[in-house]
């Protein structure tokens, strides 16, 4: 059974056209050399950093117990977590001109990470609030020079590999959440733009040895990349599949240096 609407997405290009409108969050998790990260980070805010006169990167350092069964906290020490996050973004919020950028979480140490216009005086608000409310967690509080947002956009936002993965999540699941059988092949539809016409088509020459039809070929609104292919192949939408597909498309478009724009296709109700 087919639903007559579609999911798409363009990566992370289509994410950023209301970022001032609201935050946009997301979360992702990544290999480390001895254990795995949790990032939760504020994704719009790439479009504009570094913010002009946000200088200075304000963090704070909460210890947290790892166990065997988790690398993470869970239960009602996550919500702990939680709690005394919350209560850091009010009294940054109420003591000084702030970005709230994100978290980080590693090896038993969460870091909640704000650029701020003058730092001085909120570590005491801080240790105030910790003695106030949180007299029994271990915490440590920093401050660097950061006009860059060199920890931001080098450190906490997403590479290209992770941001594939975290478009092609997000969309599995919504599909999944529409009911798609995501174990059933259909049509699926890609997008890739190029500066010239002779390396659309020599990506075109590629894609078609891997069983992909081009669907057409048009002029593009983008400046950089005013040359627009539009081709499919039939596939299911398994979360290990559509890492493989873009992983590949990706690279190829690259190889001949154009951008692959990303996918749609139509939810497959189970039978």
């Amino acid at each position: 059974m087919k639903l007559s609407f579609s999911f798409f997405f363009l990566f992370f290009s289509l994410i950023f056209l209301h970022a001032q409108d609201s935050p946009i969050w997301n979360t992702y998790q990544a290999k480390q050399e001895k254990s795995v990260s949790s990032t939760n980070l504020r994704m719009d805010l790439i479009e504009q950093a570094p913010i002009n006169g946000f200088d200075f990167l304000f963090y704070v350092k909460i210890k947290y117990k790892v166990t065997k069964e988790s690398e993470f906290p869970v239960g009602n020490k996550l919500k702990k977590l939680y709690k005394i996050k919350d209560a850091i973004r009010d009294k940054m919020n109420s003591v000084s001109d702030n970005y709230y950028v994100g978290s980080f979480m590693l090896d038993g140490n969460r870091f909640e990470y704000y650029y701020v216009k003058d730092a001085s005086g909120i570590e005491q608000h801080i240790d105030k609030l910790f003695k106030n409310k949180f007299r029994t967690e271990k915490y440590d509080v920093f401050v660097k020079a950061d006009p860059s947002w060199d920890l931001y956009t080098n450190f906490l936002y997403p590479n290209d590999e992770i941001k594939n993965f975290m478009s092609n999540r997000d969309t599995v699941i919504q599909l999944k959440n529409a009911g798609d059988n995501v174990e059933t092949a259909r049509k699926i539809e890609h997008y890739a733009t190029f500066a010239t016409v002779n390396e659309m088509n020599l990506f075109a020459a590629e894609i078609e040895k891997l069983a992909y039809t081009v669907e057409y070929k048009k002029k593009s609104g983008n400046e950089k990349l005013p040359h627009e292919i539009k081709f499919y192949r039939s596939n299911s939408t398994t979360m290990e599949n559509v890492t493989k597909f873009t992983t590949e498309l990706i690279k190829l478009a690259k190889d001949y240096n154009g951008l692959y724009d990303g996918w749609e296709t139509y939810v497959v109700k189970k039978k």
